[in-house]
């Protein structure tokens, strides 16, 4: 519930402290006394969007707060969500600086008015002849037929389930279009992956086969100096391995007179070691040597491949294409992983639908048996209120896939008149009419449900008597458990209220200022008869405030 509200320097308000308390109270004053300005101001501070044109003293900040004590709201969910300290009695702020510039904070944390909207509509509802619009929405109907039918946990339930639905059907159609645009690159993407494939990448894949092309293509001039450099070492006379033999010898002679030529004798054995595994390889090299043109046009043709995938990836070396080739590995992996995902994202969306098929069928017979009693009700409260013939009717209409609400969209109808074709509020219901129809849907909801502080802004216009005093008795009964403020013309609306402030215009130094009034029971008197009888009170009038508050 609101308990309190300060503003200073907002409009013709200087400054203003009034603290309120449960129950009903009503708010008075003559028209252009400033009651929508203390309106405005509480708009303000719940998080409407303001400009300077607010400020009375263009020179100072302007600053409202509000505090609540939200105790009973179950909102330590959204404080933590916000990481905001949780206060029973939490304190709204707002501050409009002559810059330009607005401020907000929830118990003096810093907040955008994103979040202080969020929070507000879980503080107050205003409704006034201007707004009762929302009565028109599909969301305001449900929620209205939900909260009678004792559906709201399962709503609730089912709109989580229904994000999570969504989101999957988002995820199953991007899958299934990434899914369409691999299958346009599959084939070709395919051809590529076997070519280089048959290739038996390796490092030095492409430096073996060049000194293959290169052997075969050369294979007689290579044998001649193979040939020449075997007979050179092996030669019998004047051969590399005969005169290194000789040399060996002479100084293995010379080791008799010198010992320090031993150790080179180890060393010309070892040179003779390794010149005959040369020219052991040599002649095995020379044995295996054809001209082979069969092999080198295959050899050719391959190398010639080679050099043209190279091309075909744009790369130089056979690194790059073992790159490449990985690259392509990997997409037919994700690729075949992509069905495993469509598949498994369609089992996900079938067991989904199928809870919310449930849900919905629950929600939906809840609602249809409360449906009856609440039209009902409503044309014996709307009766109460002079709509003499009024009627509503009611309708769920099964469509063939979920919506937020559940799997039907919902008619609201009403005839005011006897014989005549219920039909949307839109088309048949005056805005009077619509302002007693909202404060009966409020009524029924308030039974059955905690609701915020409601504000009702002279939605009381345009009647009186016993329609005005049925009204009053209605809001009455509903800040038996709400916190209700009135604002209102009608004496009959007003002397309902448990508590009454009055909104008056003072002049001081010649500046004209708002302020408020918390009214005692003789001054709530004198208030009411005035409004019964106009500027000058009469005794009869004042009988009949007091027969009012009695």
């Amino acid at each position: 519930m609101l308990k309190e509200l300060s503003i200073s320097n907002f409009a013709i308000i200087d400054s203003l402290e009034v603290s309120f308390s449960d129950g009903m109270t009503s708010i008075t004053g003559e028209t252009g006394a400033g009651k929508s300005i203390i309106l405005g101001a509480l708009s303000l501070v719940l998080g409407k969007r303001a400009d300077l044109s607010y400020l009375k003293d263009s020179s100072k900040k302007c600053i409202i707060e509000a505090s609540f004590d939200i105790s009973l709201y179950n909102l330590k969910e959204f404080f933590s969500l916000e990481d905001i300290d949780y206060e029973k009695e939490t304190i709204l702020r707002r501050e409009l600086i002559p810059s330009g510039k607005s401020r907000a904070f929830i118990n003096d944390t810093p907040v955008n008015l994103e979040i202080l909207n969020k929070l507000s509509v879980n503080l107050i509802d205003v409704h006034s002849q201007n707004n009762t619009q929302s009565i028109l929405s599909n969301s305001f109907q449900f929620k209205f037929l939900d909260s009678l039918s004792d559906n709201i946990h399962f709503t609730n339930e089912f709109k989580s389930h229904f994000l999570e639905y969504n989101s999957l059907i988002s995820s199953y159609n991007s899958l299934l279009k990434h899914n369409k645009t691999g299958a346009k690159e599959l084939d070709y993407k395919n051809y590529l992956l076997t070519e280089l494939e048959s290739l038996d990448l390796k490092a030095d894949t492409l430096s073996t086969l060049e000194e293959e092309v290169s052997e075969l293509g050369n294979i007689d001039e290579f044998k001649n100096k193979l040939s020449f450099s075997v007979n050179s070492i092996n030669a019998n006379e004047n051969g590399i391995l005969t005169r290194l033999s000789e040399i060996l010898s002479n100084v293995k002679s010379i080791g008799k007179f010198s010992q320090k030529f031993t150790n080179y004798n180890s060393r010309i054995e070892s040179l003779l070691i390794e010149l005959r595994d040369i020219v052991n390889d040599f002649e095995n090299h020379l044995i295996s040597l054809e001209s082979d043109p069969e092999l080198l046009k295959i050899k050719n043709t391959k190398l010639d491949n080679l050099y043209s995938v190279l091309k075909k990836h744009d790369v130089s070396t056979i690194e790059d294409l073992i790159l490449a080739r990985d690259k392509l590995s990997k997409f037919f992996y994700n690729t075949k992983s992509i069905s495993i995902q469509i598949e498994e994202t369609k089992k996900r969306l079938d067991i989904k639908k199928n809870i919310l098929s449930k849900l919905s069928l629950k929600i939906h017979k809840r609602r249809a048996k409360t449906i009856p009693k609440i039209q009902d009700e409503l044309k014996a409260l709307v009766l109460k209120l002079g709509m003499k013939n009024a009627s509503f009717k009611i309708n769920l209409i099964e469509l063939n896939d979920f919506n937020e609400f559940g799997k039907e969209k919902l008619e609201f109808l009403f005839s005011s008149n006897l014989g005549s074709k219920h039909k949307t509020f839109k088309k048949v219901v005056s805005g009077g009419e619509l302002s007693r129809i909202m404060l009966s849907l409020k009524y029924m909801t308030a039974k059955f449900h905690s609701l915020p502080t409601i504000i009702f802004d002279e939605i009381d216009a345009g009647v009186s008597g016993t329609v005005a005093n049925e009204i009053g008795m209605l809001m009455c009964d509903m800040s038996k458990s709400t916190q209700v403020f009135t604002i209102t013309h009608i004496p009959q609306v007003a002397a309902k209220g448990k508590n009454h402030i009055k909104v008056f215009k003072q002049t001081i130094n010649f500046e004209t200022i708002t302020n408020l009034k918390e009214l005692n029971k003789k001054e709530r008197e004198d208030e009411i008869a005035l409004m019964l009888s106009g500027k000058e009170m009469t005794i009869s009038a004042l009988e009949h405030a007091r027969e009012l508050l009695d």
